[in-house]
């Protein structure tokens, strides 16, 4: 009986230093040989794809298949192989490779392959729904975190950093970073400033859902919440202002459009006056002047 005790006691002591000399040596082997195939595979892509100007033909276009080495190697995917996004790339020259929207795609799929954690949330928003119309979902993930160039957020000339989300949006929401443009929101964010709402600050990231779904950042219900990450005992008044508007003499934006003329031309026939002011005692002093002080 004590001898079994003895066994077992042994075998749980080996096993548990085989296990610790697993988790200690295990994951750095395993990164170390990651990275290696990565520098194997990546060199021999970009023997090709680093060198400025090489075009492709694409449905009749050319189209660049230029890859920034420096930009690629410092971004997040820049330890990562290549073909862990173009999978189905294994040879030379590229007889079976996707394009246009089938290769964004693919690649968008590789995404949530790799970030199955956010996947989800991405699929239930307005973003993750296909677009019938043009046969593609609303926003793939590189429409948003780049292709080659994909930086964390803190990264000041990553598309997903705070200051630089608003011209990344932009390229979709035209009209509406237009109109964003107009909120002082917009001037501290686009001027440098950290602490204003950018675009992801009130309708989020990968959850964004429209206005009408109750658990959308902007939904009546929650829009006080959404304001009240910013602003001091939000009120249900916080959800009946319109947010984005055009200045137009009629419609939502027709007060501010009415208040920029009015004060526009208030400020040129105040300048006008004190313009007019300063020349009349100008010619009064010259005349002054002239008559030898009189």
């Amino acid at each position: 009986m004590g001898t079994n005790k003895s066994c077992t006691t042994k075998t749980l002591i080996i096993a548990t230093l085989v296990a610790l000399i697993c988790l200690a040596f295990g994951p750095t082997a395993f990164a170390e040989d990651l990275l290696k195939k990565a520098e194997v595979i990546n060199q021999g892509c970009l023997r090709c794809h680093a060198a400025q100007g090489i075009n492709a033909d694409f449905d009749g276009k050319t189209v660049s298949v230029y890859v920034d080495k420096d930009k690629y190697e410092v971004s997040m995917h820049g330890t990562m192989p290549c073909t862990y996004c173009h999978t189905n790339i294994s040879d030379y020259p590229h007889t079976e490779a996707l394009k246009g929207k089938a290769l964004v795609a693919q690649v968008n799929g590789e995404c949530r392959r790799c970030h199955k954690d956010i996947a989800p949330e991405y699929n239930k928003s307005v973003h993750g729904q296909v677009n019938s119309a043009e046969g593609r979902q609303n926003a793939y993930c590189s429409d948003c975190h780049g292709i080659h160039n994909i930086y964390k957020k803190e990264v000041s000339n990553a598309t997903i950093n705070h200051n630089q989300v608003p011209h990344t949006c932009g390229n979709c929401h035209e009209k509406v970073l237009k109109q964003y443009e107009l909120d002082f929101h917009a001037k501290s964010v686009l001027l440098g400033g950290q602490e204003a709402a950018s675009c992801v600050s009130c309708h989020g990231s990968h959850n964004v859902l429209g206005p009408e779904e109750r658990e959308s950042m902007v939904s009546p219900e929650n829009t006080p919440k959404t304001c009240g990450k910013c602003h001091l005992f939000p009120l249900e008044n916080f959800a009946k202002g319109k947010m984005h508007y055009s200045l137009a003499p009629k419609g939502d934006g027709a007060v501010s459009f009415w208040v920029l003329i009015f004060m526009s031309w208030l400020v040129i026939l105040v300048i006008t006056f004190v313009l007019v002011c300063i020349l009349l005692e100008l010619r009064r002093k010259w005349i002054n002047a002239s008559r030898g002080g009189h």
